[in-house]
Protein backbone atom coordinates (compact mmCIF):
# COMPACT_ATOMS: atom_id res chain seq x y z
CA UNK A 1 0.00 0.00 0.00
CA UNK A 2 1.25 3.28 -0.92
CA UNK A 3 2.08 5.66 2.26
CA UNK A 4 -0.69 8.06 0.04
CA UNK A 5 -3.19 5.76 0.76
CA UNK A 6 -5.54 7.25 3.96
CA UNK A 7 -5.94 4.11 6.78
CA UNK A 8 -9.84 3.99 6.47
CA UNK A 9 -10.77 0.71 8.74
CA UNK A 10 -8.66 -1.62 10.86
CA UNK A 11 -9.68 -5.03 11.55
CA UNK A 12 -7.05 -7.68 13.18
CA UNK A 13 -7.51 -11.17 11.57
CA UNK A 14 -5.50 -14.73 11.84
CA UNK A 15 -4.61 -15.81 8.19
CA UNK A 16 -1.96 -18.24 7.08
CA UNK A 17 -0.84 -18.89 11.10
CA UNK A 18 -0.03 -14.77 10.60
CA UNK A 19 -1.47 -11.32 11.65
CA UNK A 20 -3.24 -9.27 8.90
CA UNK A 21 -4.64 -6.11 9.05
CA UNK A 22 -7.55 -5.00 6.39
CA UNK A 23 -6.63 -1.26 6.09
CA UNK A 24 -9.19 0.09 3.23
CA UNK A 25 -8.75 -3.41 1.53
CA UNK A 26 -5.65 -4.26 2.44
CA UNK A 27 -4.78 -7.79 4.01
CA UNK A 28 -1.18 -7.59 4.23
CA UNK A 29 0.50 -9.55 6.68
CA UNK A 30 3.38 -8.07 9.20
CA UNK A 31 6.29 -10.00 7.09
CA UNK A 32 4.31 -7.86 3.78
CA UNK A 33 3.94 -4.69 6.20
CA UNK A 34 7.68 -4.83 7.34
CA UNK A 35 9.22 -5.40 3.41
CA UNK A 36 6.93 -2.69 2.67
CA UNK A 37 8.46 0.01 4.94
CA UNK A 38 10.19 3.04 3.21
CA UNK A 39 13.26 4.52 4.66
CA UNK A 40 13.40 7.81 5.71
CA UNK A 41 9.65 8.14 6.97
CA UNK A 42 8.43 6.79 10.23
CA UNK A 43 6.02 3.67 10.07
CA UNK A 44 2.28 2.82 9.03
CA UNK A 45 -0.36 3.18 11.78
CA UNK A 46 -0.42 -0.38 12.22
CA UNK A 47 2.68 -0.64 14.05
CA UNK A 48 1.17 1.82 16.70
CA UNK A 49 -2.36 0.15 17.16
CA UNK A 50 -2.10 -3.56 16.01
CA UNK A 51 -2.57 -6.06 18.97
CA UNK A 52 -0.96 -8.81 17.14
CA UNK A 53 2.06 -6.78 16.21
CA UNK A 54 1.99 -6.13 19.96
CA UNK A 55 1.80 -9.74 20.62
CA UNK A 56 4.50 -10.08 18.15
CA UNK A 57 7.10 -7.32 20.02
CA UNK A 58 6.66 -9.17 23.12
CA UNK A 59 7.65 -12.64 21.93
CA UNK A 60 10.89 -11.29 19.61
CA UNK A 61 12.04 -8.12 21.69
CA UNK A 62 10.82 -8.02 25.54
CA UNK A 63 10.93 -11.48 26.58
CA UNK A 64 14.90 -11.70 25.01
CA UNK A 65 16.35 -8.58 25.40
CA UNK A 66 17.84 -7.32 28.80
CA UNK A 67 16.18 -4.55 30.01
CA UNK A 68 17.32 -2.27 33.33
CA UNK A 69 15.29 -3.23 36.82
CA UNK A 70 16.58 -1.67 39.18
CA UNK A 71 19.76 -0.88 41.49
CA UNK A 72 21.93 -2.74 44.10
CA UNK A 73 21.53 0.32 46.56
CA UNK A 74 17.43 -0.58 46.07
CA UNK A 75 17.94 -3.81 48.30
CA UNK A 76 21.05 -4.10 50.02
CA UNK A 77 19.95 -6.77 52.88
CA UNK A 78 19.11 -10.44 52.70
CA UNK A 79 15.60 -10.56 51.66
CA UNK A 80 15.23 -7.09 50.53
CA UNK A 81 13.03 -7.37 47.50
CA UNK A 82 11.66 -5.13 44.94
CA UNK A 83 9.04 -5.82 41.64
CA UNK A 84 9.82 -5.21 38.17
CA UNK A 85 6.78 -5.28 36.09
CA UNK A 86 6.16 -4.30 32.18
CA UNK A 87 2.64 -6.13 30.32
CA UNK A 88 2.11 -9.39 32.02
CA UNK A 89 5.15 -10.14 34.05
CA UNK A 90 6.20 -9.46 37.25
CA UNK A 91 9.56 -10.14 38.24
CA UNK A 92 10.86 -10.06 42.07
CA UNK A 93 14.21 -8.87 41.89
CA UNK A 94 15.92 -9.87 45.49
CA UNK A 95 18.99 -10.50 47.76
CA UNK A 96 19.64 -13.54 48.71
CA UNK A 97 21.32 -14.66 52.54
CA UNK A 98 24.67 -15.52 50.15
CA UNK A 99 24.29 -11.65 49.22
CA UNK A 100 23.87 -12.66 45.69
CA UNK A 101 21.04 -10.89 43.59
CA UNK A 102 18.74 -12.91 41.96
CA UNK A 103 15.39 -12.48 40.50
CA UNK A 104 12.04 -15.16 40.17
CA UNK A 105 8.82 -14.60 38.32
CA UNK A 106 6.10 -13.48 40.68
CA UNK A 107 3.99 -16.38 39.73
CA UNK A 108 3.34 -19.00 42.28
CA UNK A 109 4.30 -23.04 41.01
CA UNK A 110 0.73 -24.28 42.57
CA UNK A 111 -1.66 -22.55 40.60
CA UNK A 112 -0.35 -19.24 39.45
CA UNK A 113 -1.01 -16.54 41.81
CA UNK A 114 1.41 -13.39 42.27
CA UNK A 115 3.51 -14.08 45.44
CA UNK A 116 4.55 -10.76 46.46
CA UNK A 117 2.16 -7.98 46.15
CA UNK A 118 3.86 -5.04 47.91
CA UNK A 119 6.31 -3.26 45.38
CA UNK A 120 9.10 -3.82 47.51
CA UNK A 121 10.09 -4.76 51.05
CA UNK A 122 11.99 -7.53 52.92
CA UNK A 123 10.94 -10.91 52.97
CA UNK A 124 12.47 -14.27 55.12
CA UNK A 125 10.21 -16.88 52.67
CA UNK A 126 8.37 -16.35 49.68
CA UNK A 127 4.98 -17.28 50.93
CA UNK A 128 1.97 -17.21 48.57
CA UNK A 129 -0.86 -15.69 50.04
CA UNK A 130 -3.49 -17.79 48.07
CA UNK A 131 -2.78 -21.52 49.75
CA UNK A 132 0.61 -20.63 51.43
CA UNK A 133 3.24 -22.27 49.97
CA UNK A 134 6.83 -20.82 50.51
CA UNK A 135 10.13 -20.23 48.62
CA UNK A 136 13.21 -19.52 49.90
CA UNK A 137 15.29 -16.42 48.82
CA UNK A 138 16.97 -18.43 45.89
CA UNK A 139 13.58 -19.58 44.62
CA UNK A 140 13.51 -23.00 45.87
CA UNK A 141 10.03 -24.80 47.12
CA UNK A 142 10.55 -25.61 50.83
CA UNK A 143 6.94 -26.15 51.85
CA UNK A 144 3.68 -27.27 50.37
CA UNK A 145 1.43 -28.44 52.78
CA UNK A 146 -0.88 -31.55 52.40
CA UNK A 147 0.55 -32.80 49.28
CA UNK A 148 0.51 -36.43 47.38
CA UNK A 149 3.39 -38.59 48.64
CA UNK A 150 5.35 -38.72 45.13
CA UNK A 151 5.37 -34.66 44.71
CA UNK A 152 8.45 -33.48 44.56
CA UNK A 153 9.40 -29.94 46.01
CA UNK A 154 12.64 -29.71 44.06
CA UNK A 155 11.09 -29.91 40.85
CA UNK A 156 8.50 -27.13 41.72
CA UNK A 157 10.31 -23.74 42.38
CA UNK A 158 10.25 -20.43 41.59
CA UNK A 159 10.88 -19.22 37.59
CA UNK A 160 14.23 -17.54 37.35
CA UNK A 161 14.60 -14.52 35.19
CA UNK A 162 18.37 -14.15 33.95
CA UNK A 163 20.24 -11.89 35.89
CA UNK A 164 23.63 -9.41 34.97
CA UNK A 165 25.06 -6.33 36.99
CA UNK A 166 26.63 -3.63 35.23
CA UNK A 167 28.43 -2.02 38.44
CA UNK A 168 25.37 -1.50 40.49
CA UNK A 169 22.69 -1.49 37.67
CA UNK A 170 20.60 -4.79 37.93
CA UNK A 171 19.61 -5.79 34.13
CA UNK A 172 16.94 -8.92 33.71
CA UNK A 173 16.24 -11.03 30.79
CA UNK A 174 13.59 -13.21 30.64
CA UNK A 175 15.23 -15.70 27.60
CA UNK A 176 16.76 -18.63 28.55
CA UNK A 177 18.92 -17.39 25.94
CA UNK A 178 19.77 -13.59 25.85
CA UNK A 179 21.89 -11.64 24.27
CA UNK A 180 25.18 -11.76 25.70
CA UNK A 181 26.76 -7.88 27.55
CA UNK A 182 30.54 -9.32 27.05
CA UNK A 183 31.29 -7.41 23.86
CA UNK A 184 29.91 -4.32 25.71
CA UNK A 185 31.69 -5.10 29.48
CA UNK A 186 35.22 -5.39 27.32
CA UNK A 187 34.21 -2.87 24.97
CA UNK A 188 33.07 0.11 27.94
CA UNK A 189 34.90 -0.97 30.73
CA UNK A 190 36.73 1.99 30.97
CA UNK A 191 33.86 3.97 31.07
CA UNK A 192 32.35 2.56 33.92
CA UNK A 193 35.70 2.63 35.95
CA UNK A 194 36.13 6.71 35.23
CA UNK A 195 32.50 7.31 36.24
CA UNK A 196 32.64 4.65 39.13
CA UNK A 197 29.32 2.53 38.47
CA UNK A 198 30.47 0.27 40.94
CA UNK A 199 30.38 3.47 43.61
CA UNK A 200 26.88 4.65 42.84
CA UNK A 201 23.36 4.51 44.48
CA UNK A 202 19.80 5.38 43.60
CA UNK A 203 18.81 8.70 45.03
CA UNK A 204 15.85 8.94 43.38
CA UNK A 205 12.89 7.33 40.50
CA UNK A 206 9.53 8.28 39.32
CA UNK A 207 7.00 6.54 37.20
CA UNK A 208 5.51 8.75 33.87
CA UNK A 209 2.43 6.27 32.40
CA UNK A 210 2.04 7.19 29.09
CA UNK A 211 -1.34 6.98 26.86
CA UNK A 212 0.68 5.60 23.84
CA UNK A 213 2.48 2.97 22.37
CA UNK A 214 5.56 2.40 23.67
CA UNK A 215 7.36 2.40 20.23
CA UNK A 216 6.75 6.42 20.50
CA UNK A 217 8.01 6.89 23.70
CA UNK A 218 11.61 5.16 22.44
CA UNK A 219 11.15 7.12 19.11
CA UNK A 220 10.58 10.40 20.83
CA UNK A 221 14.09 9.54 23.01
CA UNK A 222 15.92 9.04 20.04
CA UNK A 223 15.95 12.25 17.78
CA UNK A 224 16.03 15.81 19.84
CA UNK A 225 14.47 17.86 16.43
CA UNK A 226 11.74 18.24 19.07
CA UNK A 227 14.08 19.94 21.76
CA UNK A 228 14.28 23.55 20.99
CA UNK A 229 9.98 23.78 20.46
CA UNK A 230 9.31 21.61 23.13
CA UNK A 231 11.91 21.75 26.22
CA UNK A 232 12.95 25.48 26.90
CA UNK A 233 14.97 23.74 29.90
CA UNK A 234 16.63 21.63 28.42
CA UNK A 235 17.30 23.54 25.24
CA UNK A 236 19.39 25.95 27.82
CA UNK A 237 21.98 23.35 28.84
CA UNK A 238 22.58 21.05 25.61
CA UNK A 239 24.13 21.26 22.46
CA UNK A 240 22.25 18.48 21.15
CA UNK A 241 19.08 20.94 20.87
CA UNK A 242 21.19 23.04 18.42
CA UNK A 243 21.31 22.37 14.48
CA UNK A 244 23.74 20.53 13.65
CA UNK A 245 26.02 22.56 11.85
CA UNK A 246 26.34 24.83 15.16
CA UNK A 247 26.94 21.46 16.98
CA UNK A 248 29.34 19.99 15.56
CA UNK A 249 31.63 23.59 15.63
CA UNK A 250 30.59 23.37 19.53
CA UNK A 251 31.88 19.39 19.62
CA UNK A 252 34.66 20.49 17.69
CA UNK A 253 36.15 23.40 20.19
CA UNK A 254 34.92 20.94 22.83
CA UNK A 255 37.25 18.14 21.38
CA UNK A 256 40.23 20.40 20.93
CA UNK A 257 40.49 21.67 24.86
CA UNK A 258 40.06 18.17 26.62
CA UNK A 259 42.04 16.55 28.47
CA UNK A 260 41.13 13.19 27.49
CA UNK A 261 40.40 12.26 31.29
CA UNK A 262 37.09 10.93 29.72
CA UNK A 263 36.62 8.99 26.99
CA UNK A 264 35.75 11.06 23.91
CA UNK A 265 35.44 8.66 21.13
CA UNK A 266 31.92 6.70 20.42
CA UNK A 267 31.65 3.09 20.69
CA UNK A 268 28.60 1.68 18.83
CA UNK A 269 27.22 -1.86 18.40
CA UNK A 270 23.83 -0.25 18.70
CA UNK A 271 20.69 -1.07 17.36
CA UNK A 272 20.74 -2.33 14.13
CA UNK A 273 24.87 -2.48 14.33
CA UNK A 274 24.80 -5.14 16.73
CA UNK A 275 27.05 -8.01 16.11
CA UNK A 276 24.47 -11.31 16.17
CA UNK A 277 24.44 -13.06 19.51
CA UNK A 278 25.29 -9.81 21.07
CA UNK A 279 23.55 -7.18 23.02
CA UNK A 280 23.15 -3.85 21.87
CA UNK A 281 24.78 -0.83 23.03
CA UNK A 282 25.86 2.36 22.11
CA UNK A 283 28.51 4.94 24.08
CA UNK A 284 29.30 9.00 22.78
CA UNK A 285 29.98 12.19 25.09
CA UNK A 286 28.53 15.18 23.66
CA UNK A 287 29.88 19.08 24.85
CA UNK A 288 27.07 20.97 26.76
CA UNK A 289 26.15 24.52 26.25
CA UNK A 290 29.35 26.82 27.22
CA UNK A 291 29.22 27.72 30.70
CA UNK A 292 27.36 24.48 31.66
CA UNK A 293 28.11 22.12 33.88
CA UNK A 294 25.55 19.73 34.75
CA UNK A 295 21.63 19.14 34.09
CA UNK A 296 20.53 21.43 36.70
CA UNK A 297 18.60 25.00 36.98
CA UNK A 298 21.48 27.23 35.36
CA UNK A 299 23.52 24.35 34.47
CA UNK A 300 25.13 24.30 37.89
CA UNK A 301 27.01 21.28 39.35
CA UNK A 302 23.98 19.51 41.88
CA UNK A 303 26.13 16.44 43.41
CA UNK A 304 29.67 15.42 44.10
CA UNK A 305 31.91 14.35 41.20
CA UNK A 306 31.44 10.45 39.95
CA UNK A 307 33.89 8.01 39.96
CA UNK A 308 37.56 9.79 38.98
CA UNK A 309 36.18 12.49 37.91
CA UNK A 310 38.41 15.45 38.95
CA UNK A 311 36.86 18.75 37.37
CA UNK A 312 33.11 19.76 35.62
CA UNK A 313 34.63 19.70 31.63
CA UNK A 314 31.11 20.93 30.03
CA UNK A 315 29.81 17.56 28.53
CA UNK A 316 27.80 14.80 29.16
CA UNK A 317 28.03 10.81 28.58
CA UNK A 318 25.16 8.75 26.77
CA UNK A 319 25.04 5.20 27.38
CA UNK A 320 22.40 2.84 25.84
CA UNK A 321 22.49 -0.91 26.47
CA UNK A 322 19.62 -2.75 24.90
CA UNK A 323 15.69 -1.30 23.10
CA UNK A 324 15.13 0.46 26.20
CA UNK A 325 17.39 1.27 28.61
CA UNK A 326 18.90 4.72 28.64
CA UNK A 327 21.34 6.69 30.30
CA UNK A 328 22.92 10.50 30.20
CA UNK A 329 26.04 10.81 32.55
CA UNK A 330 26.69 14.18 33.58
CA UNK A 331 30.03 14.63 35.47
CA UNK A 332 27.93 14.73 39.07
CA UNK A 333 24.98 12.56 38.22
CA UNK A 334 23.58 10.04 35.77
CA UNK A 335 20.13 9.77 35.05
CA UNK A 336 18.58 6.28 33.60
CA UNK A 337 15.60 6.21 31.43
CA UNK A 338 13.42 2.61 30.49
CA UNK A 339 10.94 2.23 28.97
CA UNK A 340 8.36 -0.80 29.00
CA UNK A 341 4.91 -1.77 27.83
CA UNK A 342 1.70 -2.02 29.31
CA UNK A 343 -0.36 -2.61 26.60
CA UNK A 344 -0.51 -2.09 22.60
CA UNK A 345 -1.87 1.01 23.88
CA UNK A 346 0.10 2.35 26.94
CA UNK A 347 3.52 2.08 28.44
CA UNK A 348 5.54 3.49 31.24
CA UNK A 349 8.83 5.77 31.04
CA UNK A 350 10.53 5.05 34.98
CA UNK A 351 13.02 7.57 35.49
CA UNK A 352 16.39 7.18 37.79
CA UNK A 353 18.77 9.82 39.61
CA UNK A 354 22.12 8.31 40.77
CA UNK A 355 24.78 9.81 42.68
CA UNK A 356 28.00 8.93 44.39
CA UNK A 357 27.24 6.20 47.15
CA UNK A 358 29.31 7.97 49.51
CA UNK A 359 26.75 11.46 49.06
CA UNK A 360 24.39 12.79 51.21
CA UNK A 361 21.27 13.91 50.78
CA UNK A 362 20.55 17.36 52.39
CA UNK A 363 24.76 17.93 52.55
CA UNK A 364 26.08 16.84 49.32
CA UNK A 365 23.06 16.79 46.76
CA UNK A 366 19.64 18.78 46.99
CA UNK A 367 16.74 16.06 45.66
CA UNK A 368 14.62 19.09 44.44
CA UNK A 369 17.42 20.43 42.25
CA UNK A 370 19.30 16.86 40.90
CA UNK A 371 16.33 16.02 39.77
CA UNK A 372 14.25 19.08 38.35
CA UNK A 373 15.52 19.23 34.82
CA UNK A 374 14.64 15.41 33.65
CA UNK A 375 11.20 15.54 36.12
CA UNK A 376 10.03 18.27 33.87
CA UNK A 377 11.22 17.36 30.58
CA UNK A 378 10.20 14.13 31.03
CA UNK A 379 6.38 15.50 31.92
CA UNK A 380 6.81 17.59 28.85
CA UNK A 381 7.46 14.48 26.82
CA UNK A 382 4.57 12.49 27.74
CA UNK A 383 2.23 15.01 26.84
CA UNK A 384 4.09 15.08 23.38
CA UNK A 385 3.97 11.65 22.80
CA UNK A 386 -0.04 11.27 24.19
CA UNK A 387 -0.33 14.23 21.33
CA UNK A 388 1.66 12.00 19.07
CA UNK A 389 -0.34 8.87 19.55
CA UNK A 390 -3.64 10.82 18.96
CA UNK A 391 -2.91 11.76 16.04
CA UNK A 392 -1.44 8.69 14.86
CA UNK A 393 -4.99 7.58 15.69
CA UNK A 394 -6.13 9.52 12.90
CA UNK A 395 -7.89 8.37 9.90
CA UNK A 396 -5.57 10.69 8.12
CA UNK A 397 -2.08 9.81 9.19
CA UNK A 398 0.33 8.88 6.71
CA UNK A 399 4.00 8.00 7.18
CA UNK A 400 6.12 11.47 7.44
CA UNK A 401 10.20 12.16 5.89
CA UNK A 402 12.48 12.31 8.69
CA UNK A 403 14.52 15.11 9.18
CA UNK A 404 18.45 15.38 9.30
CA UNK A 405 18.53 15.31 13.11
CA UNK A 406 16.15 12.15 13.29
CA UNK A 407 18.87 9.61 11.86
CA UNK A 408 19.57 7.47 15.27
CA UNK A 409 15.67 6.77 14.86
CA UNK A 410 15.96 5.37 11.68
CA UNK A 411 18.53 3.27 13.20
CA UNK A 412 15.90 2.06 15.66
CA UNK A 413 13.36 1.43 13.52
CA UNK A 414 15.79 -0.09 11.34
CA UNK A 415 16.76 -2.25 13.85
CA UNK A 416 13.28 -2.70 15.51
CA UNK A 417 11.55 -3.85 12.05
CA UNK A 418 14.45 -6.83 11.73
CA UNK A 419 13.72 -7.72 15.14
CA UNK A 420 9.80 -8.11 15.18
CA UNK A 421 10.45 -9.87 11.67
CA UNK A 422 12.55 -12.42 14.06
Amino acid sequence: MSTDKWNLSFKVQRKSGMAAAEWNGDNRTIEQLIEDYQPGYSMEQQFYRDPEIYQREIENIFLKHWILAGHVSQIPNAGDFFLFEMDRESVIVIRTRDGEVRAHLNVCRHRGSHICLEKQGNAKLLTCPYHAWSFDLDGNLVSARLMAEDFDKSQNGLHAAKVELVGGLIFISLSDNPPSLATMRKDLGDVFDTFGFDHMKLAASKTFPIAANWKLAVENYQECYHCTPSHQEYAKIHALALAPEKFAELKEDYLAASDGSVRQEESSCYFDRAKPGDEGYQYGRNPLLKGMKSGALGGEAVAPLLGKLKRHDGAASEFMVGPLSFFLIYNDHMVGYRFVPNSHETCSCDVFWFVRDDAVEGRDYDLEKLTWLWDITTQSDEEIIVNNQKGVDSHFYRPGRLSKMEYFEQSFLNWYLAALKG
